[in-house]
């Protein structure tokens, strides 16, 4: 059963304050999430100026990478790097990743505190 529910501003799961960052898919506006010093950024191409302030003094951050070649809906793995590095959160993890990027060899040439995100990754937030 689903409950739909309109997020117009912060809300709270399980204790947690939950801040919605506004991100593009493509066109299409939508939303990230940051909790505490944590922030989730997928399935996006652009983080808009106005939201990189509410992006400051992250530990981990998760952010779409979906491949090489650009794409009109995703970052492409540079383009994520050039993110990341604009964030400069403590540890990034690359997710929404094709099979393109090889695991091994794409995290051999992620710059520090950035690698691909894998199946059974935990995160305590």
């Amino acid at each position: 059963e689903l409950s739909l529910v309109e997020i117009d501003g912060p809300f709270e799961v399980e204790g947690l304050a939950v801040e919605p960052v506004p991100i593009m898919h493509g066109p299409q506006p939508i939303l990230g999430f940051r909790i505490g010093r944590f922030a989730y950024l997928t399935d996006c191409n652009h983080v808009p100026e106005g939201s990189m302030a509410r992006l400051e003094g992250l530990d981990v951050l998760v952010l779409d990478a979906l491949r090489h070649r650009p794409h009109p809906t995703h970052f492409s793995l540079a383009e994520a790097i050039e993110v990341a590095g604009r964030i400069g959160a403590r540890q990034t993890f690359f997710t929404h990743i094709c099979h393109d990027l090889p695991h091994a060899a794409t995290n051999a040439s992620l710059p520090a505190g950035v690698q691909l995100a894998y199946d059974g990754l935990r995160i305590d937030i």
